[in-house]
């Protein structure tokens, strides 16, 4: 995955770590799966201008991760959410932020979801990080102006850049809007196994996008 400020893939070298090795916490807690939700920044910007001073909207990101969710049973997940912040050492804090710059959304998904993960707040976004780095998305993702993809386009791109994402490990969702005549791609998620590894995203996960959408450029 790349930003417009920063390419993802040298956070990768600094913390490539598999999950197994990760999973340290909350020893009740065995996710079956995880999904990275990836927000299309420019849309989500103009989409929603509570969000407008956040990092992400001010210097033009063009991708920004929103949470990394594990897949729990749904009574266990109000036992596991985190009432406490996450603390992250300087350094790791530089590294998160190239791809969830604004603090306050970071504490927020931790305390919803990173609890739920078995991680501690320090592997939880090291995962993340690793993850990000892994992930290649084609150059349309970076433009600066808007432009019209196909579905069955863009996953064939992403399958080729990463070679073992199966097709129905890729979910995208859209949002219609006044200002284009397609709907606008605003989040893309992918899924992962315990150890790291492309999978299949479970059914509660489901695509919305047509046929055709709107890739919205960055400023």
């Amino acid at each position: 995955m790349k930003l417009r400020h920063t390419m993802l893939g040298t956070v990768s070298s600094l913390c490539l770590l598999s999950l197994t090795q990760q999973v340290m916490s909350a020893e009740n807690v065995r996710p079956q799966r995880f999904t990275l939700v990836i927000h299309m920044s420019p849309a989500m910007c103009a989409l929603d201008p509570s969000k407008r001073q956040l990092r992400q909207c001010q210097e033009g990101f063009s991708l920004t991760i929103a949470s990394l969710k594990p897949e729990v049973p749904a009574n266990d997940s109000d036992d596991c959410v985190s009432r406490t912040p996450a603390a992250l050492n300087p350094l790791q804090a530089r590294v998160v932020e190239r791809v969830m710059p604004d603090e306050r959304l970071r504490q927020e998904d931790w305390q919803r979801n990173g609890g739920c993960t078995g991680m501690s707040p320090s592997t939880y976004f090291r995962t993340i990080a690793n993850y990000a780095g892994r992930l290649r998305v084609p150059p349309e993702f970076n433009a600066s102006k808007e432009i019209t993809m196909q579905r069955s386009s863009l996953i064939r791109q992403l399958q080729m850049l990463n070679s073992t994402l199966p097709a129905d490990g890729i979910q995208l969702r859209c949002v219609q809007t006044s200002r284009f005549n397609a709907p606008v791609l605003t989040e893309m998620r992918v899924c992962y196994n315990p150890q790291g590894q492309y999978v299949s995203c479970p059914a509660t996960v489901r695509s919305n996008c047509p046929a055709t959408f709107i890739v919205q450029g960055a400023p």
